[in-house]
């Protein structure tokens, strides 16, 4: 499951001084404050992210989503997607066919122009990026030690590990993912003032390419490298190679200060259709209009199973999570009807599901579900084309 920051309203439990005195650690004032005032609703609830840094794409919207007057996909499937998404406290569910809209359903006061947070979605974006970096020259290959990016880790063991190792979350760092207490590393990266500095500071634990560990951690650093190559932020390199010529409206990321860093491992912010149109290109192998956004190729290798995880690829998921795969948290009770559905995962379950074999891009946005279950949505779809198309 996607790892990322959890309500740690609990720390005023812990406070920051104890009967003997100040806590050990040494409390950034961001953090202490994002902790006590971290919104009930967080994929929403975006004025709260601060400071923001815009990154433009066609303007402050992008235009509507063509739509079809009329789909394959019999009614009682979408009725079945509808209501599920519903019960699970969905803001948005948008299901796109052959390119075409078929059905678009807001909830709770939700519209297409408001934003949302992605959560860990944003990872996929990530890694589309470094396919373009690598295509363009910046990048020599994803087997080059980070050591080439990262001179401070020069003469390092960690310097050894691999792009490839961070792409499939295998670097052996450490991954302390606590939510209750201000010393875990994760909330230090997620609510902290200086995420690259807490990047290049986290340990190894254990030699890279030994196991399957889901860490925000990896997705920092890759970030970094990215930054350090091209010779761009982060922003500015995914609204030029990849946001504004997807056609989508302006998106904006969250800094961790004033002309900060970005956080490519949780927090970028987008409408549903965006997500739409991120789908697409996806599904369309990196081209949009004719014009090919991402290496075709690239789009391929990340679809390719990690050696240590089968449901993973580079920074993007390809199976469903069922009991059958004992190293991640189990999201569904069943495979995908379409073995070849792929996906990106943020925390709350915000989905984009890509289906190529049934020409299928369905998107989920919303808040925490009671009760998720990654196989509904996408398997009465897919079953209800079937039937319709009398396959």
């Amino acid at each position: 499951m996607t790892k990322s920051f959890l309500r740690p309203k609990l720390w005023t439990a812990v406070g920051l001084v104890t009967m003997g005195g100040l806590l050990r650690v040494s409390v950034d004032w961001r953090m202490w404050a994002r902790s006590l005032t971290y919104p009930e609703r967080p994929i929403t609830s975006t004025d709260w992210y601060q400071p923001q840094q815009v990154v433009p794409g066609t303007g402050p919207q992008s235009p509507p989503l063509a739509r079809a007057e009329t789909t394959e996909i019999p009614r009682p499937a979408l009725q079945t997607a509808l209501e599920y998404a519903e019960a699970q406290n969905s803001v948005a569910l948008l299901v796109m066919h052959r390119d075409r809209l078929v059905l678009e359903q807001y909830w709770q006061g939700h519209t297409a122009t408001d934003r949302v947070n992605s959560m860990s979605m944003v990872k996929t974006l990530l890694a589309l990026l470094i396919g373009v970096a690598i295509d363009e020259g910046h990048i020599g290959s994803i087997q080059e030690p980070v050591n080439t990016y990262l001179p401070e880790w020069a003469g390092d063991p960690r310097g050894n590990i691999t792009l490839a190792d961070l792409l499939y979350m295998q670097s052996g760092l450490r991954n302390d993912d606590r939510t209750d207490t201000l010393q875990s590393d994760l909330v230090q990266l997620y609510g902290g003032s200086d995420a690259h500095k807490l990047a290049l500071g986290i340990p190894a634990e254990d030699r890279p390419g030994v196991a399957f560990d889901y860490n925000n951690f990896n997705s920092q650093l890759l970030s970094l490298v990215l930054e350090r190559a091209t010779g761009e932020p982060f922003g500015d390199y995914l609204s030029s190679r990849l946001w504004q010529p997807l056609g989508a409206g302006d998106g904006f990321l969250w800094l961790d200060r004033p002309q900060g860093n970005a956080k490519p491992f949780c927090c970028f912010f987008a409408t549903a259709p965006d997500w739409v149109r991120l789908g697409q290109m996806l599904l369309h192998e990196g081209q949009v209009n004719g014009n090919q956004l991402i290496p075709q190729g690239w789009i391929q290798q990340m679809l390719v199973e990690s050696p240590l995880e089968p449901t993973f690829g580079l920074h993007i998921w390809l199976k469903a999570r069922t009991a059958d795969y004992p190293q991640v948290n189990q999201a569904a009770s069943a495979p995908f009807a379409a073995a070849d559905t792929f996906y990106l995962d943020g925390r709350h379950q915000q989905r984009v599901y890509v289906v190529p074999s049934e020409e299928l891009v369905i998107v989920r946005i919303g808040e925490d579900p009671p009760a998720w279950n990654d196989a509904v949505i996408v398997n009465a779809i897919v079953a209800g084309l079937r039937e319709g198309q009398g396959r």
